[in-house]
């Protein structure tokens, strides 16, 4: 136990460094954006070392708050939305216009869009009617006339 406090307390810069990048590695092997913010506040904190150079509790002390700003920083400014809804094809579906194939009887029909076979919702219809989706009911379509 004391070898680590004594390494601890007297690690270079270049320590710094490769803790750094260390936990730069390790979030690039398992994503997450929280090990991220500790591998930046490790190579500030090789940088406030290797200008102000000293070492031991206070670099322990710099390098920790770095962390904790840079995750709470991160955590606040980091997207929470995505813009890309590369899997979810469900919110892709909304406002797509297509030619019906087949008629809406009884408020339900099926229709090949893309690739996939869906479940459509709406009022009756007839085959060669332009329709709107206007939003997604768990695996259906809700579509209406496009006028």
């Amino acid at each position: 136990m004391d070898a680590i406090f004594t390494f601890c307390m007297n690690m270079a810069a270049w320590q710094w460094l490769s803790m750094g990048v260390a936990f730069l590695s390790f979030e690039l092997m398992f994503p997450g954006v929280f090990m991220l913010w500790f591998g930046v506040s490790g190579l500030l904190t090789a940088g406030i070392v290797y200008v102000a150079g000293f070492s031991g509790l206070p670099a322990i002390i710099i390098f920790l708050c770095l962390g904790v700003v840079a995750s709470i920083f991160g955590s606040r400014f980091q997207n929470k939305d995505p813009k890309f809804l590369v899997n979810n094809v469900k919110s892709l579906m909304i406002g797509k216009v297509f030619t019906l194939e087949d008629p809406i009887k009884n408020g339900q029909s099926r229709a090949k869009i893309g690739d996939g076979h869906w479940t459509l919702i709406g009022a009756d219809l007839p085959a060669g009617s332009k329709v709107k989706v206007t939003e997604v009911s768990g695996n259906s379509l809700v579509v209406e006339l496009l006028e």
